[in-house]
């Protein structure tokens, strides 16, 4: 927690509680950052609201009490009758339509600091590429990067997984480590030593006997930042490399390791998303993009959107000092039309055409989607419960419904997840409509539900 009593300023985390709400109950606290809860919090008298990264699905919560802390924030701002700020270098679809509407007012910086340019973009096709056995880098971005190190340029490689690999399996008898609780992967995490699932924390070693003979050889199929880091050291032997991820930057060390970053004492960094939040790293004019393909794929209707949200904001690290930056995308598909959508200087491109295809095909913020997902520890209990529950909405709620199917992620922390999906027109009625049925069903005992209106995750 960070307090100045002489400006009054305050960033809000949970510890010290009590002299956080002391005080803006006073009015002593003047300007609070905060996360999502900080929204909640008993001001005084509230003035002004600014939400930055505004098109961030981090203020979605989905556990718990479901709500987007964006649109509370508005809704807030609007009870209080002041002023709301969307801060974002890449809008939402939703509030680029609200833009477009007239019903937000838009500000622009039209140059970046110190009217430094924006990076270059560069594709290098994978099909054609050289590339070594077990390699993920191919020999001309290695050419590439060659050149930037002399020149003294930051360089990352750029990977959104973290780990080692995502997937681990035996060559002898084909079984693959899956999370005993989840319907996914274990990723192994080869700093740890250990196999790890991403949503319920599960955790086991890399050991197993062989249903054929002894123990299992492993094949590891697929890259994760640490994978990365191996071969990027192997090629670059004499440069300094560091990983910047959620499992190396939650240490007390982070702060020593941003400083090494930002004096140039780490040559190579391999990063995850987390690298696209802000950060001013002045020697970075050289990002390779590993493999972007394999973000391009998916189920979410908001793939293409948050894409374009992610290699915007990866861009903006760059070239900030006004230094020549080239960001370098490999890919199997060079044909693919997202590369050039986010290689667009200008974003409104893109959420323009975005918005006429949902349109087209009535897709948010066209329309509004609720998702409905049951939840329970017997599988075909659960199925049959969908079932009787979508019979008992249908024909009684201003929208329709769609399933009951399994969930993306069928099964989560032991239990086994079944959705339906309401889709209608962006009024009040539909939730009114379901806010009454839903009281008046009486669920199976251990079936639960929960109900998030306007999904950002399909999973």
């Amino acid at each position: 927690m960070v307090q100045s009593r002489q400006s009054g300023i305050l960033v809000f985390q949970k510890k010290n509680k009590e002299i956080i709400w002391s005080g803006i109950v006073t009015g002593k606290i003047k300007v609070v950052i905060g996360a999502r809860s900080a929204l909640f919090l008993p001001f005084k008298k509230l003035g002004l609201i600014i939400v930055d990264e505004e098109h961030d699905q981090s203020y979605k919560q989905d556990e718990g009490v479901i709500y987007n802390a964006r649109d509370m924030a508005i809704s807030r701002a609007s009870f209080e009758n002041i002023p709301v700020n969307l801060i974002t270098a890449v809008p939402s679809v939703e509030t680029f339509q609200n833009i477009k509407k007239k019903k937000y007012k838009l500000s622009k910086l039209e140059n970046r600091y110190q009217n430094a340019s924006l990076p270059n973009y560069e594709i290098i096709d994978l099909n054609n590429a050289k590339m070594e056995k077990q390699s993920w880098i191919s020999n001309e971005i290695i050419e590439k990067v060659n050149i930037h190190l002399k020149k003294k340029d930051q360089i990352l490689f750029f990977l959104n997984r973290r780990g080692f690999s995502p997937n681990v399996l035996c060559k002898k008898c084909y079984d693959t480590f899956s999370c005993p609780n989840c319907s996914i992967n274990l990723v192994y995490h080869k700093i740890r030593g250990n196999l790890l699932c991403h949503y319920c924390g599960y955790k086991t070693h890399l050991e197993k006997n062989c249903k054929k003979d002894g123990k299992c050889d492993f094949i590891f199929s697929g890259p994760g930042v640490e994978r990365i880091s191996e071969e990027v050291k192997k090629k670059f032997p004499n440069k300094i490399v560091e990983i910047f991820s959620s499992d190396t930057m939650n240490k007390k060390s982070s702060k020593d390791k941003l400083e090494k970053i930002t004096n140039n004492e780490i040559e190579i960094l391999v990063g995850t998303q987390l690298i696209s939040k802000g950060f001013h790293f002045p020697n970075l004019n050289c990002i390779v993009v590993i493999d972007i393909d394999l973000s391009s794929n998916g189920h979410d209707l908001r793939s293409a959107e948050k894409n374009l949200q992610l290699y915007h904001q990866l861009s903006g690290r760059a070239g900030r000092t006004g230094k020549s930056a080239t960001i370098y995308f490999q890919s199997y598909n060079i044909n693919n039309n997202m590369i050039s959508d986010i290689t667009n200087k200008n974003p409104e491109n893109f959420l323009e055409k975005e918005i006429r295809i949902r349109k087209i095909n009535n897709l948010p913020p066209f329309q509004r989607f609720i998702s409905l997902i049951l939840t329970g520890d017997n599988e075909n209990k659960l199925e049959k419960e969908a079932l009787r529950f979508k019979l008992f909405l249908e024909n009684k709620i201003c929208g329709k419904i769609l399933g009951p199917v399994n969930a993306p992620i069928f099964r989560l922390k032991r239990k086994y997840r079944v959705r339906l999906l309401i889709r209608g027109l962006k009024t009040l009625k539909l939730q009114n409509s379901l806010a009454k049925l839903i009281p008046k069903y009486k669920f199976t005992s251990g079936i639960k539900l929960s109900v998030d209106v306007d999904p950002i995750s399909f999973n």
